[in-house]
């Protein structure tokens, strides 16, 4: 069952490749969608991409759960090199190699990579993080050596340290979507490997007719043809009882093509809850316009992930130990002073 269950998946992923414009039945028209089993799904993609994105809930447990599975399958390292994370400073990138390929690396030295980043507040301190680089050192060391993951640190390589003063910034050091961008050109196009890439879906999605291109437009504005995105399910907003209650028979854990689907069709606001801005450096975190003008959910994505319903969907917090770390928290005071960025609020529980 399994195998036809990836022969279905793949079969109407290459329809979608080839840009055809019919339904999974070869009807016109908006069709159903048709989920398959996730993990299956994704490590599927991948024999028609190089590069699969996949659009992170920052802090869901329930999202982390699958990333865990989805490394775990036997297939995965038969298919992926490298998975490259936002969630990581790349200055420690051979801190990580050592600790990936299962060196012993004290925890004070690993906590750098989720410390120490472009961030100035504690978004990477919860605990799933770690625990991502956890599992995949697991999975390596029942791999050979030649099969093994790597784990590329996408966020650009600041070194705190160094920076004293406002004088000290470099526009360079906060440009994070060219940061991981270059990442994956140096150390996954360049050398002809196969990633999955995990990140916050603002950066992965296919967008936008308005503002600054996210990691994957940049990555296809050169490369075009090499990036499969999947954007994971955290309600439809203010249509969520009405439309959610379509997804009843999807599998939990289930993804599903979007291109000539109802889903597809429907506006990207529904699945994207607007970004927050300031409009002012002290004022108050205001909704963002939307981006998304005339645009459809296929136009920002390839697949829809279904972790559960809106209702189902669980979130890490910080740990009292990172909140009690008195040196850590006058550290990061330091930080926002020096560059003048106000602590990002928490995300949001959709």
């Amino acid at each position: 069952m399994r195998i036809t269950v990836s022969s279905v998946f793949l079969t109407i992923l290459l329809a979608v490749s080839g840009g055809q414009a019919a339904n999974v039945f070869g009807q016109p028209g908006l069709a159903e969608p048709k989920p398959t089993n996730a993990v299956e799904g994704l490590i599927a993609a991948f024999d028609s991409f190089p590069i699969v994105a996949l659009g992170e809930l920052h802090w869901c447990l329930n999202e982390h759960e699958f990333i865990a599975a989805l490394v775990k399958h036997p297939s995965f390292a038969e298919k992926v090199n490298d998975i490259v994370v936002e969630f990581g400073n790349a200055k420690y990138q051979p801190i990580m190699d050592r600790y990936i390929a299962g060196e012993t690396v004290a925890r004070t030295e690993l906590r750098q990579v989720w410390r120490n980043t472009t961030q100035t507040s504690m978004p990477w301190d919860v605990p799933i993080y770690e625990k991502f680089f956890a599992t995949v050192r697991a999975v390596n060391q029942r791999l050979p050596r030649q099969k093994r993951l790597r784990v590329l640190l996408g966020d650009p390589p600041i070194d705190w340290d160094a920076i004293k003063s406002r004088a000290d910034l470099k526009p360079s050091m906060f440009d994070r979507d060219g940061h991981f961008v270059e990442v994956v050109e140096r150390e996954v196009i360049n050398k002809k490997r196969k990633a999955l890439l995990i990140s916050g879906n603002a950066h992965l999605r296919r967008c936008c007719l308005a503002g600054p291109l996210g990691v994957t437009a940049r990555v296809e504005k050169t490369h075009p043809g090499t990036v499969f995105v999947a954007l994971p399910h955290q309600g439809f907003q203010e249509r969520n009882e009405e439309l959610e209650a379509r997804l009843a028979s999807w599998p939990t854990l289930g993804l599903a093509l979007v291109k000539d689907t109802w889903l597809g069709n429907l506006s990207p606001d529904l699945i994207t809850p607007a970004g927050r801005m300031r409009t002012s450096p002290d004022g108050p975190w205001v909704p963002a316009p939307s981006p998304f003008k005339g645009m459809k959910i296929q136009d920002v994505t390839d697949a829809y992930l279904y972790l559960g319903p809106k209702a189902s969907l669980r979130y890490d917090s910080i740990p009292p130990e990172a909140h009690r770390d008195e040196a850590y928290q006058r550290e990061l005071e330091r930080r926002r002073q020096v560059s003048g960025m106000a602590p990002a609020p928490a995300p949001r529980r959709p």
